[in-house]
């Protein structure tokens, strides 16, 4: 049954974060400042990443950061993810004029989501079961995607 909810602390953010990993068949979008609120380091949210990664050769992780150093220098988990589903997962650095973006998205199959309306306050809304409620913010999250940006790696190139 389709439904939204509105957050107004971080404990709620996070606890939505593990609720809604799990619940990946096909796509998951990611669009954050430098993932920091997100936890993707938590174990146990890593491991529903993994999970969801190789639950489908046609799993598709996506993640749009404005600052990609945090995750490349204080990610072991996540880079090492990378590492090992760069088929599928896909990590960039958006150019800098979408540097003014405040909002933070993760959406989940096109139907579930959770998005922050500033990234500096847990203020949010989760939408749950509702394709209709999660199309703008995947609208969003296309836009943003579809301006291309710095693809992480998370191998080392050189001689």
């Amino acid at each position: 049954m389709p439904s939204e909810r509105l957050l107004t602390s971080w404990t709620d953010y996070e606890t939505i974060v593990g609720q809604l990993l799990p619940m990946a068949q096909y796509s998951v979008a990611i669009f954050d400042r430098d993932l920091t609120a997100l936890q993707l380091e938590r174990p146990a949210v890593n491991e529903a990443l993994a999970a969801f990664l190789r639950r489908s050769p046609d799993a598709l992780l996506r993640i749009a950061v404005q600052s990609a150093q945090l995750a490349c220098t204080r990610s072991p988990r996540l880079m090492q993810l990378l590492r090992r589903s760069a088929h599928n997962f896909h990590l960039v650095e958006v150019p800098p004029h979408l540097a003014r973006l405040s909002d933070s998205l993760l959406l989940v199959d096109g139907a579930h989501g959770l998005i922050r309306f500033h990234q500096d306050h847990p203020r949010g809304k989760e939408i749950l079961s509702s394709p209709e409620g999660c199309q703008p913010y995947c609208k969003r999250f296309e836009e943003i995607w579809s301006e291309g940006g710095t693809p992480i790696s998370a191998s080392t190139l050189g001689l």
